[in-house]
């Protein structure tokens, strides 16, 4: 199975708090997709909290395979115990400057460089499908930046 990324957003709602946003899918000629980001803040942070829903959708069908909300100051610090952001968080560890614990400060350049999905460990008894992955990121409890990536799975061109 080969995962792709097809399409990304990252609309501000708080351009007071959030500033120099930037988000881009980067593309290789075998048509695979990275992901990069990068975005500062104008205040220190330690308070940041989200949602996140991953939703699979097969044919006019969409279903959330997992919605969440979470505290992103611990998942920084800790070891996630469910598979997706797992994988999610060792991937950002890998090609990310976030910190290890909050506060995320202000005025830092912040950057994901190079997000890829792990196509080893998606089981190969996934069928072929598009994902939405969404996510919503709060500080005192005002929706500041959202995330949104398409993206899908198909079987893997070279039979692996």
């Amino acid at each position: 199975m080969e995962a792709y990324m097809t399409q990304i957003a990252c609309p501000v709602h708080s351009p007071e708090l959030v500033k120099n946003v930037s988000c881009h899918l980067n593309r290789t000629s075998l048509g695979a997709s990275s992901y990069s980001a990068e975005f500062s803040l104008t205040e220190d942070v330690s308070d940041a909290k989200g949602i996140y829903v991953f939703s699979i959708k097969r044919g006019s069908t969409l279903t959330n395979y997992t919605a969440m909300d979470i505290e992103y100051c611990e998942a920084l610090a800790s070891l996630q115990k469910q598979f997706l952001l797992k994988m999610i968080a060792d991937e950002l560890r890998r090609v990310s400057n976030f910190p290890l614990q909050c506060p995320f400060k202000r005025n830092k350049r912040y950057f994901i460089n190079g997000f890829t999905i792990n196509s080893k460990l998606i089981p190969s008894y996934v069928p072929e499908l598009k994902f939405l992955s969404d996510c919503n990121i709060f500080v005192k409890k005002r929706k500041v930046l959202q995330l949104t990536i398409h993206g899908r799975v198909i079987r893997s061109r070279s039979g692996r």
